[in-house]
């Protein structure tokens, strides 16, 4: 470089990496720099060569036996390589500030054999070779620095700064920014001035003892930081953010002798301590633009922290885990196969709480400390400056809260017989689930924008045709002046004296629901229009352009909760995938040109997802799975009978046949249809009142078929009485994996109240048995997936009874096989005593399209290995 370039670029920092003006005394630094002569700076080395002995001499002999419970010391690495840090906002304070990277090669680097990657090497880079002249000038300019740096002093400290004892300990206390977490019930009074440590700014010994301290913990408790500010702890579910970094606080163990839980074992952990031992550490995940070199070999070390995390044998806790586990398979990105977290165990207390109270889905930090830690927490603050500061030993302060609830959450679940549940159940769910939220659907973008144009077209027809038949315009989907219209101007529920029809529960005016305007609907042909229209919309609306609004790239990759329903199904959002009927509507496109007949389409929005190239969906679905727990928790001998026939035969054209009395080939599809909805109205609860709204038939009729059917199979009306009397009796009611629900309203005097209570709890031990059955099924499969060597299927969706894969072409039959054989073997669970009466039965079906799926042929039995321990593993 030229001595005129050169000048162009004293007054910025990096050389020709930034362009940002330097301040007076860092330009005269920089410009020092380039005039250094070769003499003065061999007799620096010498002098610094005997600075580095002398200091060696009064520190501590190695990170593990350090005693300082507030810092990150070593001994056999110069000073510039400790890093006893603090994360002061985005910045970095530490023991030295040039904090220079080694090379590699040499004798002190990390060979990272714990890690599954091969260590990259890189030459020393050109701020490494002038680290020694900076470091001097840093020294000789030091009354300068202390003078025209004032402000700068407590983002950036230097050796030449610090005392002898702040060199061996720097902690935020020194910048006047103590704090104390104070329990109130117990008097204890904690202090938190550990430091946090960035693991970028650790030199190799130092990584090595940090890996052992991991290996080591009891307990680690994890955390993440978002890249626009709020903590994982105080962050907004629905804010879409990425992660900046990740906090854990690495619990030492008070007795090394006993760990208080072991991921290898089954039994709840139980409450350790805290040791001034504790550390604080900080794994940056966001990826800088700048110094790739070092950006690399920061990352691998933070993939080898991770790695360890995932391989841990103990406690790792984590609220709302699931997004752990994704930061954990994007940062790791090309270097891990997904595979690789199958046999994560990470205690969520947010899943915890939810399994002792299913009607509290806690969507918070804050919601889980208010509702379960029952010590007050007050904040003591020594001083309010360096706000990022006291957020950072806030957050440490929340880890130990973290911890502590954790723990007393798994201590109430032992107790009330859901921990089994919790551990072998719920927990393998939440990698499984961050995995399912990395595939990704294939949408066919063209079609869906031709198909929302279509419906677009039909809706506009449709609401000039409904002004047509009301004789006005009128707001189609405004239910107050639709209103007005059927029942102030036409009169139409005159018409219906045969019929009562529902009234809205606030105001009591005239209902303008479904079940409504199909009773009306061969009166006037208003209401039929309004049907279709509804129809049309809420396709448009919610699977075809709220589709499109969730797509990326052509893709779509639903969210799923695990805490989202009373009965332990999951749920999905953006898009609600689950919510995409099977069934496709037609819509008929009328032609105004005479001769010409009117065009009918058919418009499915599933069959939009489509598989990628050279793979096939397969989707495999618990046949009449409800009605056959219900056979088996009744033990009703006619309904345990209709499973023993041969299973060619539909089950609810056998049942119909039955129920009233007429041969099977008599059976027409509307009575089939109508014993369908009488079967899942008492399973479900739904009462007489919605049954006739799906019949279009009277309440008093409806009641008529549901006494009718209990009398036919009276095992299943002892059964639902024997269930609401428990509840009655206990508050609450379990599924057959023990998962429980509370209802507070059993005993309630209102009648409207006691009774929605009833039917939801003969609903919770029936729906509840089958989401604990599809779980175990999904955790299963998702196993023999990982641990296979050759299988490459991919779980995407669960539809409550139904899963979906995306399975290589060529392993279809195989995989085929041990899906179906693994669902079906789940009759015997020999790991809970669990062994129902009558069989399971899978129906499998493949194709292209999810819409366009066709059934696949029987598969060969023995592909499904046996699951002798464990209910999921």
């Amino acid at each position: 470089m030229t001595c005129e370039n050169m000048e162009n670029y004293e007054g910025n920092v990096g050389f020709d990496l930034s362009k940002m003006p330097l301040s007076n005394i860092a330009q005269r630094i920089m410009a020092a720099m380039h005039s250094f002569d070769l003499e003065e700076n061999k007799n620096f080395r010498e002098n610094e060569k005997n600075e580095k002995i002398g200091h060696y001499s009064s520190m501590k002999d190695t990170l593990l036996e350090n005693k300082s419970p507030h810092c990150i010391t070593v001994t056999d690495q110069p000073p510039k390589a400790s890093s006893i840090i603090s994360l002061q906002s985005t910045g970095i304070l530490h023991s030295n500030q040039m904090s220079n990277i080694k090379d590699p090669n040499s004798s002190g680097s990390l060979p990272l054999s714990s890690c599954v990657y091969t260590p990259l090497h890189f030459k020393p880079s050109h701020l490494q070779k002038n680290g020694n002249k900076k470091e001097y000038l840093l020294k000789e300019n030091t009354n300068i620095e202390k003078k025209e740096t004032k402000n700068l002093k407590r983002k950036h400290a230097t050796a030449s700064h610090m005392s002898e004892q702040a060199k061996n300990c720097f902690t935020m206390e020194e910048f006047g920014i103590g704090i104390e977490t104070k329990y109130k019930n117990s008097g204890e009074t904690k202090s938190l001035e550990n430091p946090v440590c960035d693991v970028r700014h650790l030199g190799p010994v130092e990584k090595r003892q940090l890996i052992e301290i991991l290996k080591q913990a009891t307990t680690l408790v994890v955390t993440m930081i978002y890249q626009d500010g709020p903590f994982q702890l105080k962050h907004d579910e629905d804010l879409n953010s990425m992660v900046k970094g990740i906090i854990i606080l690495i619990k030492s163990p008070l007795d090394t002798r006993n760990h208080p839980f072991c991921a290898s074992t089954t039994d709840p952990p139980v409450m350790d301590g805290f040791s001034i031992d504790d550390r604080y550490i900080y794994i940056k995940v966001e990826h800088d633009t700048l110094w790739r070199q070092e950006q690399e070999m920061s990352n691998q070390f933070a993939r080898t922290m991770l790695f360890q995390i995932l391989k841990c044998k103990h406690t790792v806790i984590c609220f709302n885990a699931k997004e752990f586990v994704k930061t954990v398979l994007q940062v790791y990105g090309s270097y891990c196969h997904w595979k690789h977290v199958v046999d994560f165990v990470v205690l969520d207390p947010r899943i915890a709480a939810w399994l002792l109270d299913p009607s509290d889905t806690i969507s918070s930090f804050e919601d889980l400390v208010r509702k379960y830690f029952e010590e007050s927490v007050t904040m003591k603050v020594n001083n309010t400056n360096g706000g990022s500061s006291h957020n950072m030993m806030s957050l440490c302060s929340d880890l130990r809260i973290l911890y502590r609830i954790t723990v007393d959450l798994c201590s109430k679940l032992k107790v009330c017989g859901l921990w089994q549940l919790f551990y072998t159940l719920e927990l393998p769910l939440i990698p499984i689930l961050a995995v399912m939220e990395t595939h990704k659907f294939q949408v066919d973008k063209e079609e869906m924008k031709r198909t929302s144009k279509l419906l677009g077209c039909r809706l506009k027809e449709l609401e000039q045709e409904a002004h047509v038949a009301a004789g006005e315009q009128f707001l189609v989907t405004s239910n107050n002046q639709l209103r007005e219209v059927l029942f102030d101007k036409l009169k139409l529920h005159l018409l219906c004296k045969s019929k009562t029809l529902p009234k809205t529960e606030l105001q009591k005016h005239p209902s303008t629901s479904e079940a409504v305007l199909n009773a009306l609907q061969d009166l006037h042909p208003l209401p039929k229009i309004i049907l279709e229209y509804r129809q049309i919309h809420k396709v448009k609306s919610t699977f075809v352009d709220g589709l499109l609004s969730c797509m990326r790239k052509g893709f779509i990759a639903p969210t799923w909760n695990q805490t989202g329903t009373v009965s332990g199904r999951l749920s999905a959002k953006k898009p609600n995938i689950q919510g995409i009927s099977k069934h496709p509507i037609q819509i008929t496109k009328h032609q105004y040109e005479q001769g010409k007949e009117d065009e009918k389409t058919t418009v499915s929005p599933r069959t939009m997802f489509i598989s990628s190239k050279g793979y096939t969906f397969l989707a495999a679905d618990f046949s009449q799975i409800e009605l056959r727990i219900l056979a088996h928790l009744s033990c009703d001998p006619e309904l345990l009978k209709l499973f023993q026939e041969p299973e060619s035969l539909d089950v609810f054209m056998s049942l119909t046949s039955q129920w009233k009395g007429i041969p099977l080939e008599q059976v027409t599809h509307v009575e089939r249809e109508q014993t369908k909805r009488i079967v899942y109205s008492v399973v479900y609860g739904a009462g007489k009142e919605r049954l006739a709204a799906c019949l279009g038939v009277t309440s008093l009729q409806s009641s008529q078929f549901i006494e009718s059917f209990l009398q036919k199979y009276k095992k299943i009306h002892d059964f639902t009485q024997e269930t609401i009397m428990q509840c009655h009796h206990k508050g609450y009611v379990t599924s057959i994996m023990g998962r429980r629900r509370p209802l507070p309203n059993i005993n309630a005097k209102d009648y409207r109240l006691r009774t929605q209570a009833e039917r939801q709890a003969v609903n919770f031990v029936v729906q509840g048995s089958a989401a604990d059955l599809c779980k175990i099924a999904m955790i299963r499969i998702f196993t023999s997936i990982a641990t296979s060597p050759k299988l490459t299927a991919r779980l995407l969706a669960q539809i409550h009874d139904e899963l979906l894969f995306e399975v290589e072409d060529s392993q279809i039959p195989e995989f085929a096989a041990l899906v179906k054989e693994t669902m079906e073997s789940l009759q015997n669970i020999q790991a809970i005593g669990l062994c129902l009466k009558v069989p399971l039965k899978v129906n499998l079906a493949t194709g292209r399209s999810w819409g366009c799926l066709r059934p696949f042929p029987e598969a060969a039995p023995g592909a499904a290995r046996p699951w002798p321990a464990g209910v999921g593993h």
